[in-house]
């Protein structure tokens, strides 16, 4: 439980000891649907008279499929069932990083601090005993009657089994990475360039500095040299790993200071791992020593890759294209 405290105050920026993450409360009420039925009228009267924002009700959890009638259950109780006023909100960690286990429990906020008084009471009185360090406990204590829905998540986790679910979802992420897409095998070795554009769909236009009226940054047709924006960081390496004659000289090359940082893609849609579970370029990853990502159609559009071994990397504004023929490397 304490592990749980520690890591709900620690998501919270800036929120000290004793302290809620719902800093724009004046007061927070932590009750039961266990409590007598006119005691949670009184208190949700009262929190009528408090502007609309300023009180919020509390709940440590629910019975699972039933959270549906236990807030009809108190929305009922209400001053007016459909009113917005009144905040009822379900925070078991509230509940944990304040060691509730009793209700009704009141934190009234003085000048950025949280103070706790306990005891069935009115909300004027809850803030008067605050005001005046009056007792802890000044009013009737009552069990309360949800579970800590923290928990029951927990224990089911605990017991439910995970296995065939990570199987699956192992089995999805290794053919979701596997590489769907081929290119031909170069048969001869030459260099090209490549210019990657994008041509604007329509025009695009955004708020003028003034604020009025708009101004046009792109007209629909127009293009643009991507590299005149962006750069490509290392060179691109895009290889068949199921050619021995490639996977070789690609090794070569990483021992080249020019490539030693270079991306590593592959091609080859007939390609499979030796475990079904394992993506292959998790396997050829562990081989290399490095990422491979699989290479995807829409990379040869972008970038004029049409053959493999090839080697991508930037000259000026443009891309220089690099192929080579496995017969004659």
């Amino acid at each position: 439980m304490n592990e749980a405290v520690d890591r709900h105050r620690n998501a919270i920026p800036g929120v000290k000891e004793g302290e809620s993450a719902s800093m724009n409360y004046e007061m927070q009420v932590f009750i039961s649907a266990g409590m007598p039925e006119g005691v949670l009228r009184h208190l949700f009267a009262q929190a009528m008279q408090f502007p609309q924002g300023k009180v919020r009700f509390v709940l440590r959890g629910f019975t699972p499929q039933q959270l549906g009638p236990l807030v009809s259950k108190l929305r009922g109780l209400f001053p007016d069932p459909y009113s917005d006023h009144i905040a009822l909100e379900v925070d078991p960690n509230a509940f944990r990083t304040y060691k509730v286990e009793a209700v009704p429990v009141f934190l009234v906020k003085e000048q950025s601090k949280w103070f706790e008084v306990q005891g069935a009471q009115s909300l004027d009185a809850a803030k008067a005993n605050v005001r005046n360090r009056s007792r802890k406990v000044v009013g009737e204590l009552y069990a309360i009657a949800e579970p800590d829905i923290l928990a029951v998540i927990e224990d089911r986790a605990k017991k439910f089994d995970w296995a065939p679910v990570l199987s699956r979802a192992q089995a999805r992420m290794a053919n979701n990475l596997k590489p769907g897409f081929d290119l031909p095998t170069a048969n001869r070795t030459d260099t090209r360039y490549f210019t990657p554009t994008f041509t604007v769909p329509h025009d695009i236009t955004a708020p003028s500095q003034a604020g009025q009226g708009e101004t046009v940054l792109a007209r629909g047709g127009q293009s643009f040299n991507l590299l005149d924006h962006t750069r490509l960081q290392v060179p691109v390496i895009v290889f068949d790993a199921s050619d021995t004659r490639q996977v070789k000289m690609v090794r070569s090359w990483l021992m080249r200071p020019e490539y030693k940082d270079a991306d590593l893609f592959v091609i080859g849609s007939d390609l499979t791992s030796r475990n079904a579970k394992t993506p292959l370029t998790t396997e050829l990853g562990n081989a290399f020593k490095r990422p491979v990502y699989p290479w995807l159609a829409k990379l040869s559009e972008r970038m004029g890759v049409d053959s493999v071994p090839s080697i991508v990397v930037q000259d000026g504004n443009r891309l220089r294209i690099s192929s080579f023929d496995p017969e004659n490397r």
